[in-house]
């Protein structure tokens, strides 16, 4: 076999490819090697978040650290196998074209800054949450036709109702800082601490206009209590249109497609009655000849 970089290809690298190869979900090799990085990926993240329980961690700190060596052979393991067989994935002119064309890819480097940390200890950053990005990889699972469909369905609505989004990201902009400059200057002499410039009023808008209310910063003055009021409300309506938009396109496409559906299914019914008609025509014309011989009968 060789490829588009006219390199031939030995068994042994399509005996690797064949455990990453992401089109060939039907083969039990690479459905099941799949199965396994995502029961890994899953237990990794569920570890991860164990060890900041110091009640659970301390006592299985070292269950804990070899779990992480074997996380990394395996990831490590799968990253070096993407490499090796990057120009059978990743078809170039040139190996060097594909492996690269990898590293680069999304998922090639969410796959290296997921090891990336075990082999630099240190930098003071934990880039392990990067393998919560992993979890990413579970849409390998979702190949499967109707799944892959409603994918598509939710990015069609998206790119359709993208102007009517971004008008109403737009509008929601615009009276958070609208907000942020009245609750300024109705609060910031009573609460110097809590509103003392326009920047953290942002938080306060932002909190307001979803509706969350952590209550962390409110108003006390009289002018204030009645901004955040009417913001609050204002708030109930603006952030609902986003999704009422993307509830109305969803209706649209799905009420499309059953039309759609059932389009094809009046043709489909029509061309079975013209053909059996077409069928008794036929049978008609032939009473008037001979069965075995095909001669006019009297």
């Amino acid at each position: 076999m060789e490829n588009n970089s006219n390199r031939k290809v030995s068994n042994f690298e399509l005996k690797l490819y064949s455990l990453v190869d992401e089109n060939a979900k039907d083969k039990p090799l690479p459905k099941y090697f799949n199965y396994f990085i995502m029961v890994l990926i899953v237990l990794n993240v569920f570890t991860m978040i164990l060890e900041t329980v110091e009640e659970i961690y301390q006592p299985y700190k070292v269950i804990f650290h070899s779990f992480e060596i074997f996380v990394i052979i395996i990831f490590t393991a799968e990253y070096l196998i993407r490499l090796i067989t990057a120009d059978l994935a990743f078809p170039s002119t040139s190996r060097l074209k594909s492996i690269l064309k990898y590293i680069f890819s999304f998922y090639g480097l969410i796959d290296l800054l997921a090891i990336l940390p075990f082999y630099m200890p240190f930098t003071s950053l934990d880039l392990r949450v990067v393998r919560t990005l992993r979890l990413l990889r579970f849409l390998r699972l979702f190949k499967i036709a109707r799944y892959n469909n409603s994918l598509e369905l939710i990015k069609s609505v998206m790119y359709e109702k993208r102007s009517e989004l971004g008008v109403t990201c737009f509008v929601i902009i615009v009276v958070m800082i609208i907000a942020s400059f009245l609750m300024f200057y109705a609060e910031h002499s009573a609460q110097p601490e809590n509103f003392p410039n326009v920047l953290t009023c942002i938080w306060w808008s932002i909190v307001t206009l979803t509706t969350v209310g952590y209550g962390d910063v409110f108003p006390v003055t009289g002018v204030g209590r009645l901004l955040g009021g009417i913001i609050a409300f204002l708030g109930i309506g603006l952030v609902a249109l986003p999704t009422g938009l993307i509830s109305a396109g969803f209706l649209e496409k799905i009420n499309q497609k059953s039309k759609e559906e059932d389009k094809k299914e009046e043709e489909l019914i029509d061309k079975k009655s013209e053909n059996l008609q077409d069928i008794c025509n036929h049978n008609s014309d032939n009473k008037h000849y001979c069965p075995y011989c095909g001669h006019k009968l009297d």
